[in-house]
């Protein structure tokens, strides 16, 4: 399928499940008090608020808590999978510490690490302890899927470590590093923004978010959650393109 075709298809899409909304929308303000905003409404206060200094600011924030913890944990968890790559009895002690990072809800997290931890930092610390073990993960399953007879002929040919590492295994790991690294990124939004929200740490759009539900005003929540969606598609179509240039 061409470019073309696939843009065409993406924005087909779009253009759907706009419509499900608005028809969803449009049946059940029927009998609801409180008024669900209708794609229209919603794209016209995100407009309104584009030009707020105070929006942007929020915006800022959030960007630089889900930042922080998106890249600490991207050193991290490459750190730790290339370890548990390389070791057996490492893997096998730290594997509990992956299943629970995965298993506890990411609201149980929230909680408990706020009885420690700044509500300035934790949205940066949850981020950061969710994409974590998805890296991991992928490093250490793509360190593992490496055929050491690659690594053999390589020796033979007289390739030193540090050519083995950048010219062999680093291309032969980058495909299931990618997709961690996207998938991760999506997470990273979703805790980021869920820590906030609950935390409630001023200026940020978890904040944004947690005042307009608080005072009602349904239709600031969907705007800022329009713009959550926005920022990680845009984010993330970024790092797929940065990814294809690195491998170019």
């Amino acid at each position: 399928m061409g470019k073309k075709a696939r843009i065409l298809i993406y924005a087909l899409g779009i253009i759907f499940w706009v419509l499900v909304w608005y028809a969803a929308a449009s049946l059940a303000n029927r009998d609801l008090l409180l008024k669900i905003p209708l794609p229209l409404e919603t794209v016209k206060i995100l407009i309104s608020d584009l030009g707020s200094k105070t929006f942007w600011q929020s915006v800022l924030s959030s960007m630089g808590h889900i930042a922080l913890g998106y890249i600490g944990a991207l050193i991290l968890g490459i750190a730790l999978g290339l370890a548990s790559g390389k070791s057996e009895i490492f893997k096998a002690f730290t594997s509990p510490v992956q299943h629970l990072v995965r298993a506890v809800p990411v609201a149980a997290f929230i909680i408990i690490a706020w009885l420690w931890i700044p509500s300035g930092i934790l949205p940066s610390f949850i981020s950061g302890l969710m994409v974590l073990p998805i890296i991991w993960s992928h490093t250490d399953a793509a360190l593992s899927s490496i055929d050491e007879k690659y690594i053999e002929m390589a020796k033979v040919y007289g390739m030193n470590g540090r050519d083995i590492v950048f010219k062999i295994k680093l291309p032969l790991m980058s495909p299931q590093l990618r997709t961690g690294c996207i998938t991760a990124l999506g997470i990273a939004w979703k805790a980021g923004i869920a820590a906030e929200v609950i935390c409630n740490p001023s200026g940020t759009l978890g904040a944004l978010l947690q005042g307009a539900k608080a005072s009602v005003e349904y239709g600031e929540v969907f705007s800022v959650t329009l713009m959550i969606v926005i920022l990680s598609l845009i984010f993330e179509n970024i790092l797929k393109i940065v990814w294809k240039e690195q491998k170019k």
